[in-house]
């Protein structure tokens, strides 16, 4: 039995741009049931950053249990997949906005999406707020070593951050020099985490960045879901300072050739977050099948 997909492009309302998503569809449905090595297996196959698995599903309900793997693991959550099959999910519907559930390793993720003509967008709101994480790993000069930046154009401490995934946040003075970092070595001293780098910038509310998730076994990442929600704990205090909401476009995959938008709309009070939401669009760009299963 053949086994169907949709390669979709999230964060990104061109094509061959964002963050390339690949959505098996109903990989429960008898008499195939997937095994989580069979998945694993596929998602190694098609090397993506994520491939995302539809487990089950309520359709007249909209809700949807999947599972979420990169080439080298399972994630209990994720942002991209999240969006990419949230508005891919929709247009299976009647393609107008409606809600959708996913029900993911992390909890129930509530998305809003639409979909129409091979295009949509969805938003999530995360299981629970971004918190702060316990800083392990090697300290910011290390890693400013390792990324041939000079040490002094870090700005304060590495945070680390979580909302389903931990992430190291080292911040630089200037969009340029985040441009122009070397991605570290994926067996190197970093290895073991997930390093998110940024600046304020190039516009007023746009932070740019660039991810290096070396703990999933990926070198560098062109847009992740799940960094830009851990972001909004790292940058609430500012972006937040003298009001009670944001919309930060948060830019990313250029130095990849697969530039990304990742909105972030945060919700504070006095500088505290109190609510953050993800959004982003999604353009489909390829389907076919899956002729030989692992």
């Amino acid at each position: 039995m053949n086994l169907a997909f949709t390669i979709v492009d999230v964060f990104t309302a061109t094509a061959y741009a964002g963050n390339p998503l690949a959505i098996v569809h109903e990989a429960a449905e008898q008499p195939l049931q997937l095994t989580t090595d069979q998945m694993q297996t596929i998602a190694r196959q098609m090397n993506l950053s994520e491939t995302i698995f539809i487990t089950a599903w309520d359709w007249a309900a909209s809700r949807f249990a999947v599972r979420i793997f990169t080439p080298s693991k399972e994630l209990p959550f994720a942002g991209h997949p999240s969006i990419g099959a949230a508005a891919w999910l929709a247009g299976r519907g009647q393609g107008t906005d409606r809600q959708i559930e996913l029900k993911e390793a992390v909890g129930r993720i509530v998305c809003e999406a639409g979909w129409q003509d091979g295009r949509g967008h969805a938003a999530l709101t995360p299981v629970a707020l971004p918190q702060p994480q316990p800083v392990t790993g090697p300290a910011s000069a290390e890693m400013a070593a390792d990324l041939q930046v000079p040490h002094q154009t870090v700005v304060g401490d590495v945070e680390v951050w979580s909302a389903g995934l931990a992430v190291h946040f080292l911040e630089l003075q200037t969009t340029a020099l985040v441009a122009g970092i070397r991605p570290p070595a994926i067996n190197g001293r970093l290895q073991a985490i997930d390093l998110a780098c940024f600046a304020f910038g190039p516009g007023p509310d746009e932070v740019t960045t660039r991810v290096f998730p070396l703990a999933a076994g990926i070198t560098e990442d062109p847009a992740t879901g799940a960094a830009a929600v851990a972001l909004a704990g790292r940058i609430a205090s500012k972006v937040l300072a003298g009001r009670d909401e944001a919309l930060i476009r948060v830019r990313q995959g250029a130095e990849m050739g697969r530039p990304s938008e990742l909105r972030l709309h945060l919700h504070g009070d006095n500088g505290v977050l109190k609510a953050v939401r993800l959004s982003g669009d999604v353009i489909s760009v390829a389907q076919g099948q899956l002729l030989h299963l692992p």
